[in-house]
This record gives structure tokens, C-alpha cells and sequence, in this order.
């Protein structure tokens, strides 16, 4: 049971390691097309994106394309029904706003120091999977031992 905990901590690594990026506050003039961008909007950026996209949230996250003088355009990831299966992800959607329609831009930026404690407790995930692994396939009892009675199951000669 202990190495099937251990595999499932390896699965939710990738999730984990987004921890390593914060969001730091920019200024939309020293964002550079193509980078990441989390865009907070005003409650008339809100009513423009449910005007023109099935989105409810006030808060877009994307690829920035361009910034005008007065409006800044974005790629992001449309977000599909659970039915419509992983290629539904791969589907992008490009919204423009004015920039009177956003309050804050964030960019994600590494954190030098949740980077390593994430790192840390990843290598000692890692090291206890491989040691519960490794226990699994070579641990037999000693000849001197009572077999197990709470063993999954048990082969008898």
C-alpha cells in the first residue's frame, strides 16, 4: 500500500511544480509578444468577454500577441466540456480588450526558493518510490520468519 501512495505523489508532481512560478505585477509596456500574461479585468472588461466568448470568470490567462495604444490583444486556451475529450485543449481563442478593460497584468516569474523546497520534497517522493519499489520486488521473508497473514495473497506449495 505504501509504494501506491508513493506512485500517486509522482503523478501530481507536474501539478506541484507549477508552485515554482508567482505572479509579479507588470507594466504592459515591458511585456514582450509571445509571454505569458494573467490579465485581471474591470467589470466592463468582464461584460465585454461574456459578450464574446462563452468565459464568466474576470481573470484571462494567455500568450500576449499585441499592445496598441489602446487595446491589447491575447491568445488563450479555450476551455472545453469534460465530453469533448483532450483534443479539445489544444484549441486557442484571441481576445482584444481595451486597455481601459483591464485593471492589473501579472506574469508568472520563477521563485528561486519554492523552486528548491518543491525540488526537495520531489527528490524525497522520488527516493521513496524507488526504495517501496524496490522492497516490493526483492522483499521475501527470512526462512526464520511466520508468513504473513495480512499478505494480499499467498502462494502455498
Amino acid at each position: 500500500m505504501r509504494m501506491f501512495r508513493s506512485w500517486h505523489a509522482l503523478i501530481l508532481l507536474p501539478l506541484v511544480l507549477q508552485g515554482c512560478y508567482v505572479p509579479r505585477p507588470a507594466e504592459l509596456v515591458s511585456i514582450a509578444p509571445g509571454e505569458e500574461v494573467h490579465i485581471v479585468l474591470s467589470d466592463e472588461g468582464r461584460d465585454h468577454l461574456r459578450d464574446i466568448s462563452a468565459e464568466t470568470s474576470a481573470e484571462v490567462n494567455g500568450r500576449m500577441q499585441t499592445l496598441t495604444a489602446d487595446s491589447l490583444t491575447i491568445t488563450t486556451r479555450l476551455r472545453g466540456p469534460s465530453y469533448a475529450g483532450a483534443s479539445f485543449g489544444n484549441l486557442r481563442q484571441t481576445f482584444t480588450f481595451a486597455l481601459s478593460d483591464i485593471d492589473q497584468v501579472t506574469v508568472p516569474e520563477l521563485n528561486p526558493g519554492r523552486t528548491a523546497f518543491l525540488a526537495a520534497g520531489a527528490l524525497v517522493v522520488a527516493v521513496t518510490a524507488i526504495a517501496s519499489l524496490l522492497n516490493f520486488i526483492g522483499g521475501s521473508p527470512d526462512p526464520g520468519e511466520p508468513p504473513d497473514d495480512t499478505a494480499p495473497f499467498r502462494i502455498v506449495w
